[in-house]
């Protein structure tokens, strides 16, 4: 996400009355929290959306709309801008893992509830404000600086703790636990003694893996197993109360 102080948002879904509802909670959020207006950006179908040129920060988008579905034009959103925050709403919860293997930012069902839209919005901003936070990756010969949603995953291997980013990969001079305390905040999870991941990259786990979209497995302990499952729901669908 770049750095403009206005975000772009789109709410997206064939019925006016829930686009409506939506834009106004939105705008209600920002202005109760004394916070600049997004501009919000309202489509009644996925094509019109998929086809505007607006660099979108958060996308509030219905999974059952004529045409193409919610899924594929999430799909499409991301191709565009991979650092776009989806949000899926819809009453139907079979399409959980379809939006799990998307990386959707946040689940919500249908009907719609206001303090829970509140705290997604909080937690999208939340996001976007950590985004483009610096880390700094130390190394025997240089000093590296990513954003952290650029770092995948990191593995110690022995006494070698490789740091795996979109820009490459990184011998750290820190141990793990070093980084389990810088990145614990920013959607990472230390499933194992040997492996953090970015539960952005995480597309399905089971009682002794997590998968990610890179292809890279990482182990998890039968001890981290339900703690990993409640941050990871935690992370893509946001708190329930």
């Amino acid at each position: 996400m770049d750095q403009r102080s206005k975000l772009n948002i789109a709410v997206c879904d064939d019925d006016i009355f829930v686009t409506e509802q939506l834009s106004e909670w939105i705008k209600e959020y920002f202005v109760s929290n004394h916070l600049e207006e997004p501009n919000i950006y309202e489509f009644d179908n996925g094509e019109n959306l998929i086809k505007s040129e607006v660099k979108y920060d958060f996308v509030f988008l219905d999974i059952v709309i004529p045409g193409m579905n919610g899924i594929n034009i999430g799909r499409r959103l991301l191709a565009q801008n991979e650092e776009c925050l989806i949000y899926i709403i819809t009453a139907y919860d079979s399409y959980l893992d379809a939006a799990m293997s998307l990386r959707v930012f946040r689940y919500i069902s249908k009907p719609l509830d206001k303090s829970r839209i509140y705290r997604n919005i909080q937690d999208g901003l939340k996001i976007y404000t950590t985004s483009n936070t610096k880390i700094l990756i130390e190394t025997k010969n240089e000093n590296i600086i990513l954003r952290a949603p650029e770092i995948i995953y990191l593995e110690a291997q022995g006494h070698t703790l490789f740091v795996n980013t979109s820009e490459g990969k990184y011998i750290s001079v820190r141990k793990m636990d070093y980084w389990e305390k810088t990145l614990n905040t920013r959607g990472f999870f230390r499933t194992h003694r040997s492996f953090i991941v970015n539960m952005e990259h995480v597309v399905r786990f089971d009682h002794s893996l997590v998968y990610l979209d890179t292809g890279v497995t990482a182990y998890l302990t039968k001890r981290n197993y339900q703690n990993f499952k409640h941050a990871f729901m935690m992370y893509l669908e946001g708190a329930r109360t």
